[in-house]
């Protein structure tokens, strides 16, 4: 009887048996037209009949233009097989870190699981669909571009940000990371899990003042103790005028001056969570 590898290898040209061996052997998972390119010597042009030819015979499964994930014979006959989304992401873009509601859910500060892929990078980029998953990529600028470590997951690595730069990326990107409520929830699940201060030197270092007028009202909502130094570290960098603790929310409301917010959002919602638990 015949092996399922050797079965499988049936209709495969001595090239593309090669390209396959080769790349595979040398442990990508993820390979570009420029491998081929390299590992076979030829043209760019016969690299990407190549690709094609394998993506027919569901060896490689494309990804975006010009990358593609090798199938393992895991797959089985069928050639149906995927990565986990967040190795996916981190073939899509480079600079890049998985973050907001992404990686909320990694550090179990959220139960709530998204169907979007969020993905911060400094260059633009398209959000795309890929084997029934969304891809957001968010675009920072330079100085908001930290905060992140990379993590093995699913057998690869992947730069995720750290659970203090999740906290304030979300603070920052409401729309990205399930709402001020959930978020409000990540953070008291977060408390004594994280280092309070590096939370408030992020939030200052991320340079927005929405951000640290938002981080003090939740701060207080949850009753979450900080230290004197921290607390006044977060209004001495409060920027003039009141922001809205909800963005995404109609600007009304009541201003609170202590923490130059603008609450237009009820706080009894803000915190429904703690009721349901």
């Amino acid at each position: 009887m015949k092996k399922i590898g050797e079965e499988l290898k049936k209709g495969l040209s001595k090239k593309e048996t090669y390209v396959l061996a080769k790349l595979s052997s040398s442990g990508k998972r993820f390979i570009t037209i420029e491998d081929i390119e390299n590992t076979v010597d030829c043209s760019h042009d016969n690299a990407k009949r190549i690709a094609s030819d394998l993506s027919k015979k569901k060896w490689l499964e494309r990804i975006e233009r010009g990358k593609y994930l090798i199938v393992p014979l895991v797959a089985g006959e069928k050639g149906i097989y995927t990565e986990h989304e967040f190795l996916i992401a981190s073939q899509l873009i480079d600079p890049y870190y998985v973050g907001y509601w992404s990686a909320l859910n990694f550090h179990d500060f959220t139960e709530q699981v998204p169907y979007t892929v969020f993905v911060a990078t400094t260059n633009r980029k398209r959000d795309l669909e890929l084997h029934g998953v969304d891809y957001k990529f968010v675009t920072l600028t330079e100085n908001k571009f930290f905060g992140f470590e990379e993590y093995f997951f699913a057998g690869g690595k992947v730069k995720i940000s750290s659970p203090d730069k999740t906290l304030v990326d979300s603070l920052d990107h409401l729309e990205y990371s399930g709402g001020l409520e959930e978020v409000s929830k990540a953070l008291a699940s977060a408390d004594g899990e994280i280092s309070r201060e590096k939370l408030v030197e992020y939030a200052v270092k991320l340079d927005n003042g929405a951000v640290l007028k938002r981080l003090s009202y939740l701060i207080d909502l949850l009753e979450i103790e900080l230290p004197k130094k921290l607390r006044i570290n977060i209004k001495d960098n409060f920027t003039t005028g009141f922001a809205l603790l909800d963005p995404t929310k109609k600007d009304e409301g009541t201003l609170r001056r202590k923490w130059r917010v603008k609450v237009n959002v009820p706080e009894e919602k803000i915190i429904k969570w703690s009721q349901e638990s």
